[in-house]
């Protein structure tokens, strides 16, 4: 049999955009991290976490290692008994040392939650609403094939208007990034046309709008907007969401 995956849990963080809220990050070690992103199109072609944001989750691995080997010398029933008590990188500790403020709860911020089964992830989105928080905000770049099993609880994340198209007629809701989206009314790409674009909104080849991330173009997170929340379709009026690749 094998091991189950991993998910590691924070209960707070220091990145502007998410805002100081509790997020999880994929693997017990590198390895596990590297596998749920095997494949991923942006695995070596820009992705925020493979090019910095790894070293953070790098030195959790590291102590979450450490605490596991601690807890294995203990012999066989302490160890049980151990095992059975939140860690400190359990979902459960993470939102209890959370800040009062915190609405949401960021999965994966590191790796691809499609290694983790339905039932598993479901239990985290129940876990985090009876804690009190308003929802789970989780990607996964595999919505067409390994992570199919994640719609509805997870944005798919897409790199075309077309591929957008796509999985919203299969019912996601989606997240797309690319190098190649234009701004309305604007030459240039990405972020260095954004002053240049009143409307907020793109919209896909067969009528779908999707709507700009407003961090990036407002003073807010994602801990006051909750756009990305795939178990909330905000009326269908939102069925997906645009990241301006920066």
């Amino acid at each position: 049999m094998s091991k189950k995956p991993t998910m590691l849990w924070v209960g707070r963080s220091n990145n502007d955009k998410t805002g100081d809220i509790p997020q999880g990050y994929v693997g017990a070690d590198k390895e596990e991290t590297e596998r749920s992103c095997d494949g991923c199109p942006l695995r070596k072609n820009g992705c925020y976490h493979w090019l910095g944001a790894r070293r953070a989750q790098a030195s959790m691995q590291r102590a979450h290692a450490k605490d596991m080997a601690s807890v294995h010398s203990l012999g066989v029933h302490r160890a049980k008994a151990a095992m059975r008590r939140p860690h400190r990188y359990s979902l459960k500790t993470a939102l209890s040392t959370s800040r009062r403020m915190a609405r949401y709860v960021r999965g994966a911020v590191g790796g691809d939650p499609w290694i983790f089964d339905r039932e598993t992830v479901e239990g985290w989105a129940n876990d985090v609403r009876e804690a009190g928080f308003r929802g789970m905000l989780l990607y996964t770049h595999f919505a067409a094939d390994k992570g199919a099993h994640l719609q509805g609880l997870a944005m798919a994340s897409v790199h075309s208007l077309e591929e957008a198209d796509d999985r919203i007629d299969e019912g996601w809701r989606v997240a797309l990034t690319s190098d190649d989206l234009k701004i309305p009314g604007s030459k240039r790409s990405t972020l260095k046309g954004l002053a240049e674009w009143n409307g907020e909104t793109f919209t896909t080849p067969n009528g779908h709008r999707l709507i700009v991330c407003p961090a990036q173009h407002k003073d807010v997170d994602c801990n006051s907007c909750g756009l990305c929340d795939a178990q909330n379709d905000h009326h269908g009026a939102v069925p997906g969401v645009v990241f301006l690749k920066h």
